[in-house]
């Protein structure tokens, strides 16, 4: 093992090494190539200046070169310019401001032997500009020449140059003029001529010959000479002229100028000892320098030709990120090259896990009992594990990159494409069950979870990531569990129907035998049979609330109520039971609970109902406490705590615990006292959930017991507290239907005999018609206030009836109330989408019935108003 390690280690260092040897040939290799882009760019930003420098010099000198070449036009335009005209002329230049380096300017007047006499005479009595003339004028030197070329116009004036012989003097001077005359063209003085004042300086000099013609130059030699008139001509200072030309500062270009003493040269251009320094700014400190860089640039103007020599130190150019820069490329170099490697190994490292990692998870995902695949926004498939792949009926990899539509048919493509896309479009989870057939064509169920996929670097979602496992005998299972309930629900629903049908008989029989019973104990009998029947609607309400809430049929139906309502109504229903047994039933509401809310009353009642009930089964004496107290605000509803508190019997601890379960008996024995279905509380608890609640009880054994839930009520504190209702008169049951004709629709004969009975003792006129059908014959042959409608008939049921009438304009003011069997939602909903107006549940009450008819016609019971909020 030791021996492995340490083969490991020195491969290692192996690779360290040579990782580090990169690093510095890459270093070297980028330090080398900084400094010669150091170099290049400093070659550049000479050049730079120097083509800078040598395009201003030249622009200098060619506007003072333009000054000149703006005489000879004077001149040639003019033919003869008196002194005072060169004066105004000179002065409109503006010398000091636009010219700074111009000295002199002035004009040489050409003059044969034979006029020289005359001619100086002319100049002694020239009084154009200064009053006194120039009585000393004289052409100097003395010496008589066959022809001069006279100073005779200085701006400024003077006396000491006047009357010089340009071409008496040297030499090369009057070579340089017979040139120009003889070429029409500008000339410059060979040499600079060492000025002392106003402090030591070279000058220089141009000229330009002028013509006594008509404006236009000679075009030959011949031409020029004889028509030669004299020249005219600047004197200026170079060091102004290059100062004025150049930038001022510290630059790090300097310029050494020189008059080329052949002015064809072409080509790169060198000093050479014949030609002339001009001006020197560079100095012999700078021209012993080593690692200098240096240009020579021509300067042009008409003939002439200047040598414009730059030179700089090459230190002085690069600036000290150029002085660094290589080195820390180098170091850069290094750096960024010894990371890459370390970034390299750790990548071959991160890779090779990722690929054991991969087989992993492909080991992991081809064992799993589910469809996986991974699907682009091009339908193309990125991923799929061998479950998938044996599904398409091809290998994984020969459908990893294909699209959806090319394994398997286009309809099962785009269907599974549909359920794809809101995930991707969304970028939300989502889980569903759908249908899915193989390559085998046998359909299956599967629960498919689909989840969004980004990829590294795009916020965006790249793919969907679908896991679907089969279901198919889940599926399967579910739809018998499905049928079953199904079956379940429309048993108890026709089990309701078949019961409460001739229970509606008996209980509005014994009713209606109870109303003309004379002996006591006849009495006595009935009402025991009607207290039997009404425990046995109470049952059968119990097992089909248990099936409602069981298969989440049941809802809410949010009204506005109040508390005093409420109350009256319990009281109303339990009151005389209480009493029957010595209890006294005592309500205490909270102060804050005066006000409208909203909520389900009915619902809150029927749990109070089945609390208080049960307190009064289980108490044989002292008094029932049933509080409202308001617990905490949620929200802007509030949660409304009630107590049904008891001195009866208690419940032992460890029943306690089990009270709220399906069919539980706190006293399950044959010899118990008490009986039920033991679902009323499961029901209550299950409504209080419903409402936003919960239900809960304490009790001690032999002391009694403290029902309590709570539900969710939204006060209305806009409105004002209900006003108490108004106490029904003696006799207004009797009349509460008087004058009104009713329609009975029943197909039962005992139905019918209970309900007229009880709709002709309060008063009103009852027809009888025995389906739907006949109804509509009975309507047509006169006119009817109120239709009571069962719904199951033969020939025509209650629904098609009532379409009818609805449909007929004439029956448009005619109401109709559902009087059924049928006691579900549903039911309910069904017949008031066909146009009833109002629904009963078979059996009745015979005061409830008055009252939904009295309600109806706008008659409202006073009594029944109260029992309905």
């Amino acid at each position: 093992m030791g021996g492995i390690t340490t083969r490991n280690t020195g491969k290692t260092a192996a690779l360290w090494a040579g990782g580090a040897a990169l690093a510095l040939l890459a270093g070297a290799g980028l330090y080398l190539g900084a400094a010669h882009a150091v170099d290049i760019e400093t070659q550049a930003r000479f050049d730079h200046l120097a083509r800078t420098g040598r395009q201003q010099l030249a622009g200098a000198v060619h506007s003072y070169a333009d000054v000149v070449r703006g005489l000879a036009g004077l001149f040639q335009a003019s033919g003869t310019v008196t002194r005072l005209e060169f004066h105004r002329y000179v002065q409109t230049l503006g010398v000091a401001e636009h010219y700074p380096a111009l000295e002199s300017v002035n004009y040489a007047a050409y003059v044969e032997a034979g006029a020289r006499d005359a001619f100086v005479a002319g100049v002694r009595a020239d009084r154009s500009l200064d009053p006194a003339g120039y009585p000393d004028f004289t052409i100097r030197p003395a010496v008589r020449r066959p022809a001069h070329t006279v100073l005779t116009y200085l701006e400024p004036w003077l006396a000491e140059k006047a009357g010089a012989d340009l071409a008496g003097g040297a030499p090369a001077v009057a070579q340089a003029l017979e040139r120009a005359r003889d070429s029409g063209r500008m000339t410059a003085s060979g040499k600079p001529i060492v000025v002392e004042h106003p402090v030591r300086h070279l000058g220089l000099g141009l000229r330009m010959p002028v013509y006594r013609t008509d404006g236009a130059v000679p075009p030959d030699v011949e031409g020029r000479r004889a028509a030669y008139a004299g020249s005219v001509g600047i004197g200026f200072s170079v060091p102004a002229l290059v100062r004025g030309a150049l930038p001022g500062g510290d630059q790090p270009v300097a310029l050494q100028l020189y008059a080329a003493a052949d002015s064809r040269a072409a080509g790169p251009l060198h000093v050479n000892e014949a030609d002339n320094l001009l001006y020197d700014g560079a100095g012999a400190a700078l021209n012993n320098a080593g690692d200098l860089m240096e240009t020579v640039l021509p300067v042009r103007f008409d003939d002439n030709l200047w040598k414009a020599r730059f030179v700089a130190r090459r230190a002085d150019l690069v600036d000290g990120f150029g002085r660094v820069f290589p080195w820390l490329a180098g170091a850069g170099g290094f750096g960024a090259t010894f990371l890459a490697f370390a970034l390299f190994l750790n990548l071959a490292r991160s890779r090779r896990t990722a690929v054991d990692q991969r087989r992993l998870l492909d080991l992991v995902l081809d064992n799993v009992d589910a469809y996986v695949y991974l699907k682009d926004r091009d339908r193309r498939y990125r991923y799929v594990n061998a479950k998938m792949a044996a599904a398409c009926g091809l290998p994984a990899h020969e459908i990893v990159g294909r699209r959806d539509r090319e394994m398997m048919p286009s309809a099962q493509a785009d269907t599974l494409w549909a359920l794809d896309q809101p995930v991707l479009e969304l970028g939300e989870k989502r889980a569903v069950q759908n249908a899915f057939a193989g390559s085998d064509g046998v359909p299956r169920q599967v629960w498919s979870v689909r989840v969004p996929v980004r990829f590294a670097g795009d916020g965006d979602v790249g793919a969907v990531l679908c896991v679907s496992t089969d279901v198919t005998e889940l599926h399967a299972l579910k739809a018998q569990a499905d049928a079953a309930s199904r079956a379940k629900s429309d048993f108890l629903s026709n089990m309701s129907h078949e019961i409460r049908t001739p229970m509606n008989s008996i209980i509005g029989m014994a009713y209606l035998a109870g109303k003309r019973a004379d002996d006591p104990k006849q009495r006595d009998y009935l009402g025991k049979i009607q207290h039997s029947a009404q425990h046995l609607l109470g049952i059968i309400n119990h097992i089909l609330d248990f099936s409602k809430i069981e298969a989440g049929k049941v809802e809410l139906e949010l009204r506005d109520f109040t508390f005093d309502a409420l109350k009256r109504n319990v009281e109303s229903q339990l009151g005389a039971q209480a009493s029957a047994r010595g209890l006294e039933l005592v309500f205490d509401v909270a102060s804050e609970l005066k006000w409208p809310v909203r909520g389900d009353p009915l619902r809150l009642e029927q749990v109070l109902l089945n609390f208080v009930g049960n307190a009064i089964k289980f108490s044989d004496q002292g008094t029932i406490h049933v509080r409202a107290r308001v617990e905490r605000t949620v929200g802007a509803d509030v949660l409304v705590r009630f107590e049904v508190e008891d001195r009866g019997i208690g419940i032992a601890a460890d029943d306690l615990a089990q009270l709220f379960t399906p069919f539980h008996q706190a006293d399950p024995s044959s010899t118990r006292v008490h009986g039920g279905t033991g679902l009323g509380l499961v029901i209550s608890k299950q409504l209080a959930e419903l409402m936003g609640g919960e239900a809960g009880a304490t009790s001690v054994p032999g002391q009694g017991s403290t029902f309590w839930f709570t539900a969710r009520l939204r006060p209305l504190t806009a409105l004002r507290p209900a006003a108490p209702a108004p106490q029904a008169k003696a006799g207004a049951e009797a009349a509460a239907l008087a004058g009104c004709t009713i329609l009975l629709v029943e197909d039962n004969a005992f139905n019918q005999l209970v309900a007229r009975e009880v709709l002709e003792d309060a008063g009103a006129r009852v027809v009888v018609a025995d389906d739907g059908a006949q109804a509509l014959d009975r309507l047509a042959e006169g006119p009817v206030d109120c239709v009571l409608m069962d719904v199951q008939m033969p020939v025509m049921d209650g629904y098609e009836a009532t379409r009818r009438i609805r449909a007929d304009a004439r029956l448009a003011g005619v109401k109709v109330i559902a009087m059924t069997a049928n006691a579900g939602i549903e039911d309910q909903a069904r017949c008031l989408a066909a146009g009833m107006d109002e629904f009963l549940t078979k059996p009745a009450a015979p005061e409830a019935l008055i009252a939904t008819i009295a309600r109806a016609l706008g008659r409202v019971d006073t009594r029944q108003q109260d029992h309905q909020a």
